[in-house]
């Protein structure tokens, strides 16, 4: 059974290692966000945006950025000796030195402005759903990015990001992973019953830290087995956004 699954917990301390805290981003209506809005909306190309939308993303965008509370934590955990051989990240555990588990959440500002727009105007709120997660990733990365540079200091590696709902790690490890990481006191993060995180626009991931670097650390949408059905792939790799 691969670590990254429901009972990841039982073989880390529960006690962290670290700790850090953000509670202060920087989001601007940049070329790296609109071209991931572009993305989300389902368009192939920037020449396929109407006038018309390209007016609402320009508005969303500034309107996300403006009233968004990024806010982020991530702690590490040491990790237990394992029977399995294995995870599903293919990092070996010998060489498995921590867990990350992180926590982002844009604040509850953005969920009232998606609510207001709902009532107002659906293609605003669409496009205006797509800039707040093209915002809440673009948090993430810089979330991991520094986290990622921090390790390297101390000649390590980071897996991939994995969040619940991806692979063998269901939703219903969300409790156990907010809870680990004590997000609802520290940056008011909290789950629904069905395990729906609120504000509605956050998100939670773990990354296992490893002496080796990850095998087939792939980030490309072509290295994805629903690469050919996604409306959301990227057609020329990833975009990194800057911290």
């Amino acid at each position: 059974m691969p670590l990254f699954a429901e009972n990841f917990a039982d073989s880390i301390e529960k006690t962290p290692q670290e700790e850090k805290i953000y509670k202060s981003f920087s989001l601007k209506p940049e070329e790296k966000l609109r071209s991931e809005v572009i993305r989300y909306l389902g368009y192939k190309r920037e020449a396929d945006v109407t006038p018309e939308i390209a007016v609402l993303l320009q508005k969303g965008m500034a309107e996300v950025c403006a009233v968004a509370e990024p806010r982020a934590i991530y702690r590490v955990f040491s990790t237990r000796e394992s029977p399995h051989p294995e995870n599903a990240c293919h990092a070996p555990l010998s060489q498995q030195e921590g867990l990350v588990l992180m926590a982002v959440t844009l604040g509850v500002s953005v969920d009232r402005a998606l609510d207001r727009a709902q009532i107002q105007d659906m293609t605003y709120a669409l496009v205006l759903d797509s800039c707040a997660t093209a915002a809440i990733e673009s948090i993430c990365d810089a979330v991991q990015g520094k986290v990622t540079e921090a390790y390297a200091h101390r000649k390590k590696h980071l897996t991939n990001r994995y969040s619940p709902g991806y692979g063998s790690l269901p939703l219903s490890t969300q409790p156990k992973l907010l809870s680990l990481l004590d997000a609802e006191r520290k940056i008011g993060l909290s789950t629904t019953p069905s395990f729906l995180l609120t504000p509605s626009k956050s998100v939670t991931a773990m990354m296992w830290v490893s002496s080796l670097p990850q095998k087939d650390a792939h980030t490309s949408c072509e290295a994805c087995n629903m690469h050919q059905v996604c409306h959301f792939r990227r057609q020329e790799g990833p975009i990194v956004h800057d911290a």
